[in-house]
């Protein structure tokens, strides 16, 4: 609200009229509400109502469609706030309340959505003659889009859920892949991420997935998308299944990538040469960034042949390591035509024979006595080196003297 992107509609079931809450009065309501039943671990309710981006609806028209839907679900008795918010192209609100009643008894949640909130959507729709959700462009969503026509999600622009789907078809089914980090990798350049969720969550041991908008860095936008929510139904289960089929023509896909690698890096002198030479073949590389900025790995996204490969599946050489160990090598000593790169390897048989006796920085040093000198080696003519170790001895029988 204090960003302008979204507006308090109303508030039911408080002691004061909508107009005169503050901040304060409406959190305390709902805070006081909860502490009725302490044992309930889930006491607050979020709710979301999305409609179709073309349609026309007034705020008030949005005030009556909340009261009608909250009393449909059982929930007209309980104290709650109606936000419309305007971060997405769709117009849409959120309800926030607590299940939590006067005499701290609780309303059930379990398969509220599944329930009663299907069937309290299927009547308004006709009630307030909306567009329908069920069944809503979804053959026309089915199809994947052309990559041509597939752009990055701009959030609060671009309606979520039509786009993640559009995007999420497309990627999906024409690229190739083997695990879901390779997946990301293509689904980043869009700004969408398949989450998992944290290791010890819940719906990471149930395999689930969801579907997010993140922004250029990373971070996590809006309301995620559950994989089976959205058609095409690309859950893990799914993915895991494509991911076994796409491993058939991998080593197809990964050799033809790696001769082009190899014939780039034979006639670049730069990293940057190196990665705008791949990008004019349509080969895109991501690094791997720890938290410190450190570099552990890369990607290697062929949108030529539609195909994400970690740069240590095509082999040690193509990995980040050697790729920076490479080009530090070249750019410390210069490049030198001829040498056949072997990426991070550099020794006199990757020069021609001509070069090799023309190199002068790779001749050894003049000859030293540095050994002779410490294995006692000594010409006659020049003054023995004293003996270290006597020295020390002498020294400690001095000070164990001085210390009795």
């Amino acid at each position: 609200m204090e960003q302008g992107r979204a507006t308090f509609l109303m508030a039911e079931n408080y002691l004061k009229d909508s107009g005169s809450l503050n901040a304060l009065d409406k959190w305390f309501v709902l805070k006081h509400r909860a502490e009725l039943n302490e044992r309930v671990k889930t006491n607050c309710v979020h709710i979301s109502l999305n409609f179709e981006t073309n349609e026309q609806i007034s705020s008030n028209k949005m005030q009556e469609i909340a009261r009608d839907y909250m009393e449909r679900i059982g929930f007209a008795a309980q104290p709650y706030l109606v936000y419309r918010h305007k971060d997405a192209a769709h117009p849409h609100l959120h309800i926030v309340s607590t299940n939590i009643k006067a005499d701290g008894s609780r309303i059930s949640l379990h398969n509220l959505g599944r329930d009663a909130s299907e069937k309290a959507r299927q009547a308004i729709e006709l009630k307030y003659g909306l567009v329908k959700a069920e069944g809503r462009g979804r053959d026309e969503e089915l199809m994947a889009s052309p990559l041509s026509d597939l752009k990055k999600i701009e959030y609060g622009r671009d309606e979520t859920k039509k786009s993640i789907t559009q995007i999420v078809n497309a990627v999906v089914q024409k690229y190739n892949y083997s695990t879901l980090a390779e997946l990301n990798a293509i689904l980043g350049r869009f700004n969408i991420y398949a989450d998992r969720g944290h290791e010890r969550s819940g719906m990471f041991s149930k395999n689930g997935l969801l579907y997010r908008v993140i922004d250029q860095e990373g971070n996590k936008l809006g309301v995620p998308l559950k994989a089976s929510k959205i058609a095409g139904r690309h859950t893990l289960l799914s993915l895991e299944k494509r991911f076994a089929k796409n491993k058939v023509r991998r080593k197809i896909l990964a050799s033809s990538l790696k001769q082009r690698i190899d014939e780039v890096l034979k006639s670049t002198s730069s990293l940057n040469e190196f990665e705008s030479r791949l990008s004019d073949q349509k080969i895109e590389i991501l690094y791997r960034k720890g938290k410190g900025g450190q570099v552990y790995g890369l990607t290697y996204i062929d949108h030529a042949s539609r195909s994400i490969f970690n740069g240590s599946e095509l082999g040690k050489i193509y990995s980040a390591k050697a790729l920076l160990d490479h080009f530090s090598v070249k750019e410390s000593i210069g490049y030198l035509p001829g040498i056949q790169s072997n990426i991070g390897e550099l020794s006199s048989s990757h020069l021609t024979r001509g070069e090799e006796k023309s190199i002068d920085y790779l001749q050894p040093p003049s000859a030293t006595n540095y050994l002779d000198l410490l294995f006692g080696k000594v010409d006659d003519n020049q003054p023995p080196v004293p003996g270290r170790r006597k020295r020390r001895k002498k020294r400690r029988q001095q000070e164990h003297q001085i210390n009795l």
